[in-house]
C-alpha cells in the first residue's frame, strides 16, 4: 500500500488574478475549512473548501518547496491532479530578498505587539501576519531585525 502513494501528481494553484503554480509534486498540506489535509499521489477523488492558513508544496521537480498563505477557496483532487482555486494568496515566491525581508519584519512587530491585541477581537491583519512568520520559518527565511535576537 505505501508504494501506491509514492511518486509525484499534478498541482495547480490559481487565485481569480493568475495562475501561480503548476507543477508535478510529492506531497501537499492545505488548510481545509477544519483542519490540515494531507495529498499524496493516489488520493481519493475529493472536493473541500479551503480555510485560513499555510499550504505547503513539497518535492516539487526541479524547484525548492513552496510554501503559501491561502485565504478560503476550494481544492479538488481527481485521478492525481490537485487543483487549488483561491480566494487571496500571499507567498514569497518571486518577490525580491528585500521585500521579503519587508514582509516578515512587518509580520513580526505586528505579532509582537499581540498582548495589546489579545484585549481587543483578533483581526486577519494579526492571523496573516503569524501565517507569514510561520512561512518564513518553515522556508528557512532570516529577518535581521527578527524579534527577541
Amino acid at each position: 500500500m505505501v508504494g501506491l502513494s509514492r511518486g509525484k501528481f499534478r498541482v495547480v494553484l490559481m487565485t481569480p488574478k493568475a495562475k501561480l503554480l503548476e507543477a508535478r509534486v510529492g506531497s501537499v498540506v492545505l488548510p481545509a475549512h477544519d483542519g490540515q489535509m494531507g495529498i499524496l499521489r493516489n488520493h481519493c477523488p475529493t472536493l473541500a473548501a479551503l480555510g485560513f492558513g499555510i499550504m505547503q508544496v513539497r518535492e516539487i521537480v526541479d524547484h525548492p518547496d513552496a510554501f503559501y498563505i491561502i485565504e478560503g477557496g476550494f481544492v479538488r483532487i481527481s485521478e492525481n491532479h490537485v487543483t487549488v482555486l483561491a480566494y487571496d494568496v500571499t507567498t514569497f515566491e518571486g518577490k525580491d530578498p528585500k521585500t521579503v525581508e519587508s514582509m516578515v519584519s512587518h509580520a513580526r512587530s505586528v505579532v509582537a505587539g499581540q498582548e495589546y491585541i489579545r484585549s481587543q477581537q483578533e483581526s486577519i491583519d494579526q492571523r496573516k501576519a503569524a501565517f507569514i512568520t510561520q512561512m518564513a520559518e518553515m522556508a528557512s527565511i532570516q529577518s535581521p531585525d527578527a524579534v527577541g535576537d
